[in-house]
C-alpha cells in the first residue's frame, strides 16, 4: 500500500471539487514537464492565485500520462530549511539513517526511477534550494514541479507565472452561455452551487455576478471565498461589500490550510516572509491609487533611488507587486486591490502613514504643476495622457490636500484634472473639482511650503481651467468672471502663455453669446500672443476658433479655408484630439454647404478620435453633426435616433449644447416632426436615448458611409428592475439614501443596495449619472 503521500493517476491526493479555468495553463505546465531538459519547473504568483491546485492538476495528468509516480510535499509547515530534504525523504518512504549523506541515501532508493515531486510552499524556505539542486543532480530521472511566491533561482530552473483567470468583458454579459464559460464566473458558479444548490445565473444577476469576478481580480481563491458567500448574500449584496474584500472573504472550510480560510491569512503569510526595508515599501506602496513607476516609488516611498531598485525587484520576485505589460518606455507596476488592501491596513497603523501620504501628496501636485505649464503647447498631449495613466492618483491627492489644507497643492492638481476632464468631455466631475477649490483659493493654509509666486500661478491656473469647464457647460456668465479674473492675473504678472489661453477662451464665450466682433477681437489677441511666444500649436488653435466663428456668422466659405488649415496644422503635429475638432468642425461646414459625401468622411474621422480618447462630448457633437446628414438624405429614422442618443451623452456629462448647434439641431427636429409626424419623432428621439454608445457610433458610422442600416425600429433598454427604476427616480428627484428608504418602505441600507445594483448596471459612476439616466427616461418619483 503505497504511502498517503504519493498520488496516483487517479488523482488519490487531488481537491475533491473541480479543476475549474486552468485549461491553458495546465496545458502549458504538462508541455514543460514533458521537456527532458525541464528537471525543475517552478509556479510563482500572488498569494491565492491557485498555485498548489494547479501544481497538483498537472502532477496529476502527468503522472496519468507517463504511468510515473508522484509525490506530494507540503511545506507550508516546516520553519526551518534543514527539515526540507527530510520531509522529501520521508514522503518518497526513505527512511533518513544518521551519519548518511541524506542526498546520497535519496539516490540510493530512487536509482533511475522516473519519480516528480510537488513541492509546496517553497518560499520561506528559500535556502534549502541548493539541497534541492544537489537532489536533481543526483537523480537523474526525477523531476521537481515547485509553488513558491518567487523563484528558487537555480541554474535548472524553469519559471511559470501563474495568471489569475480571465475575467468578463462587458460584451460577454449579453450571451448567458458564453459568460457561463468564462473562467471565473465558471469556478464562481460552480462553488456558488455547493453551498447553494439552486443557484444559477440569469439575466437579473449576469452582470453583478460579471462585475464580482472583476472586482475580485480573477483571483481564485478571492472567488471560491466569495462564492461561499452567496448561500447568505444575494449577488447585488455581495458586490456591494466587496468594497471592504478583507472582512468578506473570509472562509470556515476545515480541510484546508488555516492561511487559505482568509484572504487577509494568505496574504499575511507572504507579507511577514519579508524583511523590515522590504515590509516597509509594501506598506507604503499601498498609497498609490493607481499605477506607478520606480521613479514614483522612488520619490514618495524610499528616498534612495538605488533601494527603491533593490526593494521592488525583490517585491517583483515574490509577487507582491507586478509589473504592467505595454509601455516601453517606462516600465509602470501595481498592486492586485486585495494585496493593497492588506499593505493599507498596515500602513494605517504605523507612524509613517502621515508622512507618506504627504509625500505622495507633494509628488502628485508637482506632476500637476508641470502639467500645466504646458498646456497650450505641443507638449499639453503627453501631459495630458500622463494624467490619465495617473488620474487615479492624482484624484486622491486632491483628496488629501482637501482635507488636510494644502491649498496651493489642491490647485495644481484641481487644474490638471480639471484639464484632463475637459478633454476628454467629462463636464460634471471637471466642474466639481473646480468648485470645492476655487472658495479655499483665498486663504492658503501652506504658503510655508510652497511660494507666493506658486500660489499666485496656481490661483490663475485653475481660474482658466474653471473658465474652460463653464464655457464648456453653457454657462457663460461664470465663465467670462473666472477667465477676465485669470487674464488680469496673468497680464499682471507678465505671464504671456496663460494669458493667451484666457483671451482664446474668452473668445469662445463671446461667440457664444453672439457678439461676433468681441470674439473675433479676443482669437486674434491670443493668436499674436502664441505667435509672441512661438508656439505653432496656439496660432493653430487660434485659425480653428476663427474658422468655429465664422461658421457660426454664416461665412462658410472662410469658416472652410480657416478650419482646413487647422486641420492641416493639427496633422503635422500629430495632435489627434484637436484632428478630431478641427474634423468636426470643418464637417460641419461643409454639411451646410451641401457637400454630404466630404463632411461625411471627416464627421467619422472625429467620431472615431473622440471614441478613442473617451471624450463622450466631443462623441456627442459628432452624433448631432451625422443627424443632419441623415435627414438631408431621407433618413429620418437614424436622424432621430443619432439625436437622442447625443441628448442622452450630453446629460451624462453636464455639457450644455452650443446655442449655434442647438440651432441646427432644433431645425433638424423640425424636419423630422414634418416627416414622421411629431408622435412618431419623439419616439424614436426617445429610443435613442437608451442606445448604448456603441450601438449610436455604430448607426452615425454607417450615416456617415452613405448607407441606411436596417431594423428601424430597434430600441435598447437597460434591464432595471421595477423597484431599481424606482430608487433611480428618487435619486433624480434629490432623495438621500434615507429618504428613498422611507419613501419605498425599506432599511437605508437596502436602498443602498439597490443604488448600488442600479450603478452597476448603468455604468454610472455617480448620483449625478444615474439622475441623468431617470430623466432622459422620463421616470416619475413614487410619492
Amino acid at each position: 500500500m503505497r504511502d498517503p503521500g504519493w498520488l496516483s493517476h487517479s488523482g488519490l491526493l487531488s481537491p475533491a471539487d473541480l479543476f475549474v479555468g486552468r485549461d491553458g495553463e495546465l496545458e502549458a505546465v504538462s508541455r514543460m514537464l514533458a521537456n527532458p531538459q525541464a528537471r525543475l519547473v517552478t509556479l510563482t504568483g500572488p498569494p491565492g492565485i491557485g498555485k498548489t491546485r494547479l501544481g497538483v492538476a498537472c502532477a496529476s495528468a502527468h503522472a496519468e500520462r507517463s504511468g510515473c509516480d508522484a509525490v506530494f510535499v507540503d511545506l507550508a509547515p516546516v520553519r526551518d530549511p534543514a527539515l526540507v530534504m527530510v520531509e522529501l525523504a520521508q514522503a518518497m518512504g526513505v527512511e533518513p539513517r544518521g551519519g548518511t549523506d541524506l542526498t546520497g541515501q535519496l539516490a540510493a532508493a530512487l536509482g533511475h526511477q522516473e519519480r516528480l515531486v510537488v513541492l509546496d510552499n517553497c518560499e520561506h524556505l528559500l535556502a534549502a534550494a541548493p539541497d534541492v539542486g544537489r537532489v536533481l543532480a543526483s537523480c537523474p530521472r526525477l523531476r521537481v514541479l515547485a509553488t513558491s511566491r518567487e523563484r528558487l533561482r537555480l541554474s535548472a530552473e524553469q519559471e511559470f507565472p501563474v495568471p489569475p483567470l480571465a475575467m468578463p468583458a462587458p460584451a460577454d454579459v449579453a450571451d448567458l452561455s458564453g459568460l457561463a464559460a468564462n473562467p471565473s464566473v465558471a469556478l464562481l458558479l460552480d462553488r456558488a452551487r455547493r453551498t447553494n444548490p439552486g443557484f444559477d445565473l440569469t439575466p437579473a444577476n449576469a452582470l453583478l455576478l460579471a462585475n464580482a469576478c472583476v472586482r475580485l481580480e480573477g483571483l481564485p481563491l478571492a472567488i471560491e471565498l466569495a462564492a461561499a458567500r452567496l448561500k447568505v448574500l444575494t449577488p447585488g449584496e455581495l458586490v456591494f461589500r466587496l468594497a471592504s474584500r478583507m472582512e468578506v472573504l473570509a472562509g470556515s472550510t476545515r480541510d484546508v490550510p488555516a492561511r487559505q480560510r482568509a484572504l487577509r491569512s494568505s496574504i499575511a503569510w507572504s507579507y511577514d516572509l519579508l524583511d523590515d526595508g522590504e515590509r516597509a515599501l509594501f506598506r507604503r506602496l499601498s498609497v498609490f491609487a493607481g499605477s506607478w513607476t520606480l521613479a514614483d516609488a522612488s520619490s514618495v516611498c524610499v528616498p534612495d533611488e538605488d533601494d527603491a531598485l533593490a526593494m521592488v525587484e525583490s517585491l517583483l520576485d515574490k509577487s507582491l507587486i507586478r509589473r504592467l505589460p505595454g509601455d516601453e518606455q517606462t516600465a509602470e507596476f501595481s498592486m492586485l486591490e486585495s494585496l493593497r488592501e492588506f499593505a493599507a491596513e498596515q500602513l494605517a497603523s504605523h507612524a509613517e502613514a502621515e508622512e507618506t501620504r504627504v509625500r505622495h501628496a507633494e509628488h502628485y501636485a508637482d506632476l500637476a504643476e508641470r502639467l500645466e505649464a504646458t498646456m497650450g503647447l505641443p507638449e499639453e498631449r503627453t501631459w495630458i495622457l500622463r494624467v490619465g495613466r495617473h488620474h487615479a492618483d492624482l484624484r486622491a491627492a486632491l483628496d488629501y490636500c482637501l482635507g488636510a489644507g494644502r491649498d496651493t497643492w489642491a490647485l495644481w492638481l484641481a487644474t490638471a484634472l480639471g484639464w484632463y476632464h475637459y478633454t476628454h468631455g467629462d463636464l460634471d466631475h471637471g466642474h466639481a473639482l473646480v468648485d470645492a477649490i476655487l472658495p479655499r483659493t483665498a486663504d492658503r493654509s501652506d504658503q510655508a511650503a510652497t511660494s507666493d509666486a506658486a500660489a499666485a500661478d496656481g490661483q490663475a491656473s485653475v481660474l482658466i481651467a474653471g473658465g474652460v469647464l463653464a464655457w464648456a457647460a453653457g454657462d457663460n456668465g461664470r465663465a467670462k468672471g473666472f477667465l477676465l479674473s485669470a487674464l488680469q492675473h496673468s497680464e499682471g504678472r507678465g505671464d504671456a502663455r496663460r494669458a493667451a489661453i484666457a483671451c482664446a477662451f474668452l473668445g469662445h464665450v463671446a461667440r457664444a453669446g453672439g457678439e461676433w466682433e468681441a470674439s473675433a477681437d479676443w482669437h486674434r489677441r491670443a493668436e499674436a500672443g502664441f505667435r509672441e511666444g512661438g508656439n505653432t500649436q496656439g496660432v493653430a488653435w487660434a485659425r480653428h476658433d476663427l474658422g468655429l466663428l465664422a461658421r457660426d456668422h454664416g461665412d462658410l466659405g472662410s469658416a472652410a479655408e480657416l478650419l482646413r488649415a487647422s486641420l492641416r496644422d493639427f496633422r503635422e503635429l500629430d495632435y489627434s484630439w484637436a484632428v478630431a475638432s478641427s474634423a468636426w468642425g470643418l464637417g460641419t461646414t461643409l454639411s451646410a454647404q451641401g457637400r454630404l459625401e466630404e463632411a461625411g468622411s471627416l464627421l467619422a474621422e472625429a467620431l472615431r478620435i473622440y471614441t478613442q480618447v473617451n471624450d463622450p462630448r466631443g462623441v456627442a457633437q459628432c452624433l448631432d453633426a451625422l443627424a443632419h446628414i441623415a435627414s438631408e438624405r431621407a433618413h429620418y429614422e437614424s436622424a432621430a435616433r443619432l439625436i437622442g442618443a447625443a441628448a442622452a451623452l450630453r446629460v451624462r456629462v453636464a455639457a450644455r449644447q452650443p446655442d449655434s448647434e442647438q440651432a441646427r439641431t432644433s431645425a433638424v427636429e423640425g424636419v423630422l416632426a414634418r416627416a414622421l409626424g411629431p408622435q412618431e419623432a419623439d419616439t424614436l428621439m426617445h429610443a435613442g436615448q437608451t442606445m448604448p454608445v456603441q450601438q449610436a457610433a455604430d448607426l452615425a458610422r454607417a450615416v456617415a458611409s452613405g448607407t441606411e442600416p436596417g431594423d428601424p425600429d430597434r430600441s435598447y433598454e437597460v434591464p432595471l428592475t421595477p423597484r431599481e427604476r424606482q430608487v433611480a427616480a428618487l435619486v433624480a428627484s434629490g432623495r438621500t439614501n434615507r429618504q428613498i428608504g422611507r419613501v419605498l418602505g425599506i432599511s437605508e441600507k437596502t436602498a443602498e443596495v439597490h443604488l448600488h445594483h442600479v450603478m452597476s448596471k448603468l455604468e454610472a459612476r455617480s448620483r449625478a449619472e444615474v439622475a441623468a439616466w431617470a430623466v432622459t427616461h422620463h421616470l416619475s418619483a413614487p410619492a
